[in-house]
């Protein structure tokens, strides 16, 4: 006889396996106090493997959803591996950190875990308490994440500025939530697109409904640091330690994306030719002005830049302007250009910040001055992150490029012309920054600095940059993995 819970749990392995590693972690670490954290660390990297194992295991199963309320699709299945992923380099990034190497950092995998978590609810419900609950568990490891060096000023004024501005954009979103739980009956967003409370409302008064709106898409736009939401990111990411900021740059907003797309797709897109769909469109609208400024603020706030960290906290608020142009389109291919986009993103930006990780070890600082004549001392791995800064301005052959060509066809095809105008004007704008890093490495006198060796952060940041040039090169693979996706969004919202 079929037992609904237990079958329920068979679901949700990856989460339950998730649960347990953290868990173990944290057991272990107290266990060896605090003196033994590289073990943890391998402890979480298995726990993570495992995780993958279960998540390739739910590959190619059919929607559905347990408990009624976790949703069991391809569309979870993708931001869950790309969190896997990202998860494992962090992890390998904080084994690997000199700087990291003075500190007992056994809490660190317990937390990064705990947000790993968040990340899978927040991206896999349909139900907003669920999605405020994973939202929550995500930001309060993040926040003890980005204070974790206590002695460090930085560290925890970065801490109490993620605290202070957190709560107030998760206190916005959960009123916005609580007006449309009102105005429909429901907190299942598959069900309040097709609510005739709803449509009712939107005839008499979308007033009401927008101002929903407005407030939960300012909770998300806070996450994936959308202006004028993104003043918190340039602080956080200079002040947490750089594997925290690898991940809050990469894991975290991937994560945010992930449930601003599934939150936009129930909502809007399956609505197709209706009163809620007519509405999507302004929202379309909306969140297309918010790409243009905020990739725009983004770019040219970068290039006054000293600060590698703080250049690629300006370059990711920019890159989330990118991303906003597939979302602003709100189609189903559009969301499949966002989706390739972000993939994207994940190679070139992680390899990125390991460099920075490798030469903050090297130089003890994360100035762009400080790298001056290093490319000469560490010639493989600068060579690399030219590569990783020749994506990210989109140029090919590398995977960033084809991700922007992606985005630019779907934004001419929905009627944004002006809007892929603005990102290609600002694309070479991003030039002129990313190329200063190349310059200080390649063209300036030779560093009497030695580069010290670091062989397997070498070789897992070389990795990651023939991934970015592979996989511009040859793009199937990802396509064909956000266009699964895609279809599944499609058939679990619509459910």
């Amino acid at each position: 006889m079929n037992n609904p819970y237990l079958d329920g749990l068979s679901s949700i392995a990856p989460e339950i396996v998730l649960t347990v590693t953290a868990l173990s972690a944290l057991v272990f670490d107290l266990i060896s106090k605090g003196r033994d954290s590289v073990r943890v660390g391998y402890l979480s990297l298995a726990g993570l493997a495992a995780t993958a194992w279960f998540l390739f295991g739910q590959w190619g199963s059919e929607a559905h959803t347990v408990y009624g309320m976790v949703s069991i699709d391809q569309f979870g299945n993708f931001f869950k591996l790309f969190t896997v992923a990202a998860l494992a380099v962090v992890c390998l990034y904080v084994m690997h950190d000199k700087r990291e190497r003075r500190h007992g950092v056994g809490e660190y995998y317990f937390l990064l875990l705990g947000a790993a978590i968040g990340i899978f609810f927040m991206v896999s419900t349909n139900n907003m308490l669920l999605l405020v609950l994973g939202f929550e568990l995500l930001s309060l490891s993040s926040y003890s994440l980005a204070g974790f060096h206590k002695g460090n000023a930085r560290s925890a004024e970065a801490s109490m500025k993620y605290v202070i501005f957190g709560g107030l954009s998760t206190g916005i979103m959960v009123y916005g939530m609580s007006l449309m739980y009102g105005l429909t009956g429901t907190l299942d967003l598959s069900q309040m697109a097709t609510s005739p409370n709803l449509v009712a409302q939107l005839s008499s008064s979308p007033v009401p409904f927008g101002i929903a709106t407005v407030l939960v898409l300012a909770g998300f736009a806070y996450k994936v640091s959308l202006a004028p939401f993104h003043f918190w990111t340039p602080d956080v990411y200079e002040g947490a330690p750089t594997p925290v900021t690898t991940f809050l740059a990469v894991a975290s907003k991937a994560a945010g994306f992930g449930a601003l797309l599934r939150f936009l797709g129930a909502l809007f897109v399956q609505a197709g030719p209706s009163a809620i769909g007519e509405y999507g469109g302004r929202v379309g609208t909306m969140l297309a002005l918010l790409a243009a400024i905020t990739m725009t603020l983004g770019n040219f706030a970068a290039l006054r830049q000293t600060s590698l960290k703080r250049m690629l906290a300006y370059s990711s608020i920019a890159h989330a302007g990118y991303v906003m142009i597939g979302i602003a389109c709100m189609t189903r291919e559009g969301f499949g250009a966002a989706l390739y986009y972000l993939a994207a993103y994940y190679f070139m930006n992680l390899g990125a910040f390991g460099f920075v990780v490798y030469f903050e070890g090297v130089t003890g600082s994360d100035k762009v001055d400080s790298l001056k004549g290093m490319g000469f001392k560490a010639p493989l791995i600068s060579v690399v992150m030219v590569a990783f800064l020749v994506s990210l301005t989109g140029l090919p052959p590398t995977v960033g490029f084809y991700g922007k060509y992606l985005l630019f066809v779907q934004g001419v095809d929905n009627g944004l012309i002006w809007l892929v105008v603005v990102a290609g004007l600002n694309s070479a704008v991003s030039l002129f920054y990313y190329l200063r890093i190349a310059k200080a490495l390649f063209l300036s006198k030779p560093s009497e600095r030695e580069a010290l060796p670091a062989p397997l952060l070498t070789g897992f940041v070389t990795a990651l940059g023939v991934a970015t040039v592979l996989f511009g090169l040859y793009i199937t693979p990802l396509k064909a993995w956000a266009d699964r996706s895609l279809d599944v969004i499609r058939s679990s919202t619509g459910s």
